[in-house]
């Protein structure tokens, strides 16, 4: 059975809140387990959240999920693409997937409620991700 961490964004918290629903359904309905889930302010601040779950060793990937809706500025491109940098980051560096469940940039809150679902995908990746990827051999040596 895999062992998940969930990171959710609170802002737009009436948008998280069901995607959190919607990934915890999806886990159950895989036979995961939701090990913990860490609440963050906003989806820049996962990243860290997402670190310290990918160094428990009885957690297998890590899920995120957030939405980032369009303002006045591009404020909504800067920081999804940060995000996904450094979660790409966390996951590399703990090997250990982290999924990004983040919905953004340049939606609107309509857009953003049209794309829930986006949190099981990000869930139903990370159950894929510890069934599909090769274990690590802990002797080998980078050539």
């Amino acid at each position: 059975m895999t062992t998940l961490g969930l990171v959710v964004a609170e802002f737009n918290r009436p948008i998280t809140e069901q995607m959190e629903q919607e990934a915890k359904a999806t886990a159950q309905a895989a036979g995961a387990t939701i090990y913990d889930t860490v609440s963050v302010p906003g989806v820049y601040d996962a990243p860290l959240a997402a670190d310290r779950l990918a160094r428990r060793s009885d957690v297998d990937a890590v899920a995120v999920i957030g939405t980032v809706i369009t303002g006045d500025t591009n404020h909504d491109q800067v920081i999804t693409d940060a995000t996904a940098q450094q979660l790409a980051d966390v996951s590399l560096e703990r090997d250990t997937p982290v999924t990004l469940g983040v919905t953004g940039p340049g939606m609107s809150a309509a857009e953003a409620r049209e794309r829930i679902e986006n949190a099981g995908k990000a869930v139903e990746g990370a159950i894929d991700l510890v069934d599909e990827l090769p274990a690590a051999d802990p002797d080998a040596t980078a050539d």
